[in-house]
């Protein structure tokens, strides 16, 4: 599995196609059709979705890691900024900070997108 990070716009989906090769029909934004995708899109949003449903999202990431662990996992940065007043926005931004740092420890590799230029983090 390859994590890649970088806030909204930044490039990160034309930089993993070009880098990884993968057609922009490979790829999913959802943990249900992940399994079968080389490229999983907006985690943060999938997040979200998982939340509101009141399911686990670490279990469900565990299974599409299971399923398929060659997936490139693209993120929205959503931790930086003013912190929500919100409670539920406050719960939503901390698990994807978490996530991202439980896949960050099992990732092949971490790359973080500014302005289309990657940086590898690990």
């Amino acid at each position: 599995m390859r994590l890649i990070i970088g806030a909204v716009g930044q490039g990160k989906m034309l930089y993993s196609m070009k880098a990884y090769g993968f057609e922009e029909t490979e790829r999913a934004s959802s943990f249900e059709k992940a399994s079968k995708a080389k490229c999983f899109t907006h985690l943060e949003s999938a997040v979200r979705a998982a939340l509101k449903e009141e399911k686990d999202p670490f279990f469900l990431t565990e299974m599409l890691l299971q399923n398929n662990p060659d997936i490139i996992i693209l993120c929205d940065e959503v931790g930086c900024g003013v912190v929500p007043i919100d409670r539920e926005e406050r719960r939503w931004r901390e698990t994807v900070g978490r996530l991202c740092c439980w896949l960050a420890e099992r990732a092949e590799s971490v790359e973080r997108i500014f302005c289309g230029i990657p940086m590898r983090l690990k």
